[in-house]
């Protein structure tokens, strides 16, 4: 069902990651981080799931403007098809996609959702790990940085959003 495209926010999505002027529910905020145009919908399904978002959210994020469904090439499955409840015919579909070759890519991916996931935990007291992302320059030292990464998000969010963003940024690190 995800191969006919992907969710991925739209420039008033990113906007708000960085401005929260919304004031959106704090795990309707992490789903929109979490969107970022390659996530397969049901692997966000299963993350909302975990987290305790509502069941509706990705409706809510386009009805918001925050984000839209980008086709792939070839034939294009209908969005709303996607905002349904997985069915015993789509377990392919949440299975983990092989990391992209082209590690720069990657590891510019990892580096902002680190960032953007941390930001949304810790608001400003954020600052002292954003900084040591930005002394990150391999996906090693992302690696690294990620039992640190864990802990802030645990003291800003809780557990169980720390344990979906990190599964993801390990995901993105590969």
């Amino acid at each position: 069902m995800d191969q006919a495209g992907h969710f991925a926010k739209t420039p008033a999505g990113v906007e708000e990651v960085r401005a929260r002027s919304l004031k959106l529910p704090p795990r309707l905020r992490t789903m929109l981080v979490m969107i970022d145009g390659s996530t397969p919908t049901a692997r966000l399904r299963e993350a909302a799931a975990t987290l305790g978002a509502p069941a509706d959210f990705l409706q809510t994020l386009q009805d918001h403007g925050l984000i839209e469904w980008r086709a792939a090439p070839g034939p294009v499955t209908a969005p709303q098809a996607l905002y349904a409840a997985p069915s015993a015919a789509t377990p392919a579909a949440s299975a983990p996609r092989a990391p992209s070759s082209d590690e720069g890519a990657r590891f510019l991916a990892a580096q902002k959702f680190m960032n953007e996931s941390a930001v949304d935990a810790l608001g400003l007291r954020a600052f002292f790990f954003t900084l040591k992302l930005e002394r990150c320059y391999v996906l090693g030292d992302l690696r690294a940085l990620l039992p640190e990464f864990a802990k802030a998000v645990t003291r800003g969010a809780g557990a169980e959003v720390a344990r979906v963003v990190e599964a993801r940024a390990r995901e993105l690190i590969g």
